[in-house]
């Protein structure tokens, strides 16, 4: 089980107590969902009710032609053939044929129309279930199954579209069908219907019965269809390393397992509907042999014609189908009550960063950003920063140095607030980041994340993704800002060259690079470079730095390095160990401390420097003979 976020916000209590079944891989959802997650769903229909009206009174239709066919049947056999009169004979079997037509022409109305607000029903519901993706916080997305998440947007969507539209109309249909066929069959012989009658109650009770115990059945199935799905996804994702280790054996054994358990459990589903829809079957079957049965005798004791006989067996298929087709829908809506339900627990899901009512909107921003004694927490109790307090004045570099996850990162993502401080306060310009418009507040930061993300789009695209309406000019200027220039127009297509899913068909300095040039593209007032410059030869590394001394002029910058070369001209270097500042000061002051930044120079650069300062002794030497 796992909780919808885990922050305590300053203002306020946990933002949701939603608790999300297996979104992050746990157990299925244990009560596989209800009538009132499936009523949810139904309300995707409110907004198509002329679709949905236009169908049913098709529907309608339709079947009371259909109905009036037997009678037709009836009045030709009775009055025609046995009656001997060929024009009686005649008029029944040209109704007859009308109405076939009739029933026909309606029926193509009917079944226009309900596929035409099945449709739209399902493309309302993954446009919800996908903003309700985008809506999920950084928090929620750090535990979360990917494999789930694209179950929920997929097979479980795709579940409930078939009940919005065949389910549902199966249902009423059923239903209506039975009840103006039971009131038509009544007009007709009203013994021969109350015979009829005799299998629907322990027909409805089996399909009753499948429906309870099919439900958490579906519900298991969905919810390994997600694990399997979320180890796919995982694996042509890297399938790189897969490759590279030789752990092609290793991996396939792992996924055949996860099919294994997701067969186990679709087989447990088959077999429980392998025991029960025989039954319903049999007893749909077993009405019709009492109807026959007492039909004939009817016949003898001259209760009842033959036509009449013949007439009620079509009433008898429109009774006994519906009575079997809602024990096999209630198969289906058990499917459906699971899958609405893991939709609508991803749905309710309340984000715990979200703009505050009366939030301030940035316009016009300076870039400068305090932190009062900032504390953070992924986890409650488990401290990520702590005591965290620095002054960026605009305009200012402030380099952030520090081994792997010693919050670094976290430090910087409470500024566009990915996530909110659970102590103190950032401000940005004097207020508090969580009063302003959260909007506004992120368009004015720019973020060059260590591993560069690129969309499967041009590389126009992808540099204007911040700003999609910006020319072509900006698009080529921020590029050349960022020394993408360069490369971009050696590709086949330029500008226009479609890169693979991911940037996979860049290198990791081109996907940088590009990725350096949306942050420029956007022009920020402040600018994080979150050790953008790891994935780049020494010799891009230079060329981007030089770059980004003219693009960080006049915006306050904050940079994330393992590369002490990053930083040699921030205006104040932060060293965060376990979460706290543990040294601060310019390059030159720290590293005339015995610190953990002389430790991580001493490693990376002294000989470096001493090279450099000796070559220049020299040169001064040579010159001054």
């Amino acid at each position: 089980m796992m909780r919808a976020g885990g922050v305590t916000t300053p203002g306020g209590n946990y933002s949701t107590g939603t608790t999300v079944a297996g979104a992050g891989g746990g157990a299925a959802s244990g009560a596989g969902g209800s009538m009132r997650d499936v009523w949810r769903a139904l309300g995707f229909l409110k907004a198509h009710r002329r679709s949905v009206f236009t169908a049913y009174a098709a529907w309608i239709v339709a079947n009371l032609l259909d109905l009036t066919i037997p009678l037709q049947v009836r009045d030709a056999i009775d009055l025609g053939i046995r009656g001997n009169d060929p024009d009686r004979l005649a008029i029944a079997v040209l109704s007859a044929l009308g109405l076939y037509v009739g029933k026909s022409s309606i029926n193509w109305i009917y079944t226009w129309s309900f596929h035409a607000f099945e449709a739209d029903a399902a493309r309302d519901l993954r446009n919800s279930v996908y903003r309700g993706l985008q809506r999920l916080s950084f928090a929620y997305l750090d535990r979360a199954d990917t494999g789930q998440l694209i179950a929920r947007a997929t097979s479980d969507v795709e579940a409930v579209q078939n009940f919005l539209g065949h389910g549902m109309t199966g249902f009423i249909g059923a239903a209506g069908t039975y009840i103006v066929t039971l009131a038509y069959a009544s007009t007709v012989s009203w013994e021969l219907t109350l015979l009829s009658a005799v299998t629907v109650p322990p027909t409805l009770w089996a399909g009753i019965s499948l429906s309870k115990r099919t439900r958490p059945q579906h519900a298991q199935v969905q919810q390994e269809y997600g694990s399997l799905t979320g180890r796919l996804q995982e694996n042509i994702s890297g399938v790189r390393v897969v490759k590279a280790f030789a752990q092609e054996e290793s991996e396939s054994r792992k996924f055949a397992t996860g099919a294994e358990r997701l067969q186990s459990s679709s087989l447990e589903l088959a077999r429980t509907q392998a025991l029960w829809n025989p039954l319903l079957i049999a007893l749909g079957g077993l009405g019709a042999i009492v109807v026959i049965v007492a039909g004939g005798y009817l016949v003898t004791w001259g209760i009842v014609t033959v036509g009449t006989v013949v007439a009620f067996q079509y009433y008898l298929n429109k009774l006994y189908g519906p009575a079997r087709r809602i024990g096999f829908l209630l198969g289906q809506l058990a499917r459906t009550q699971a899958s609405a339900r893991r939709i609508f627990e991803l749905l309710d899901i309340a984000p715990e960063v979200v703009t505050r009512p009366g939030a301030k909107r940035l316009d016009v921003v300076r870039g400068e950003v305090v932190f009062e004694r900032v504390g953070f927490e992924f986890s409650p109790g488990v401290p990520v920063l702590s005591d965290i307090s620095l002054v960026a004045k605009p305009g200012q570099v402030i380099a952030l140095v520090g081994g792997t996850g010693s919050g670094k990162s976290a430090l910087t993502g409470l500024i566009p607030r990915f996530y909110d401080a659970t102590a103190g306060r950032v401000l940005v310009d004097g207020t508090d980041v969580r009063d302003l418009d959260l909007g506004s507040l992120r368009r004015h930061v720019a973020i060059v994340p260590q591993e560069a993300i690129l969309f499967s789009r041009s590389v126009r695209e992808n540099i204007a993704f911040g700003k999609p309406e910006s020319q072509v000019s900006l698009v080529e200027f921020a590029a050349e800002r960022a020394q993408a220039h360069r490369y971009i127009t050696r590709l086949p297509e330029g500008y226009d060259t479609m890169v693979g899913e991911r940037g996979v068909t860049l290198s990791g300095g081109q996907r940088q690079r590009a990725s350096l040039a949306r942050a420029i593209l956007v022009e920020p007032s402040i600018l994080i470079l979150d050790d953008a410059t790891s994935s780049v030869d020494m010799e891009t590394e230079h060329l981007i730095e030089r770059a980004l001394t003219e693009v960080m002029k006049g915006r306050t910058t904050f940079v994330i390095a393992h590369r002490l070369s990053s930083v040699k001209r921030a205006d104040e270097v932060l060293v965060i160990e376990g979460g706290r500042i543990a040294e601060r000061g310019t390059h030159a002051d720290l590293i005339s401390r015995d610190g953990h930044y002389r430790r991580i120079y001493d490693v990376q650069m002294r000989d470096q420097d001493e090279l450099i300062a000796r070559g220049g002794q020299v040169a001064a030497a040579e010159a001054a003979r």
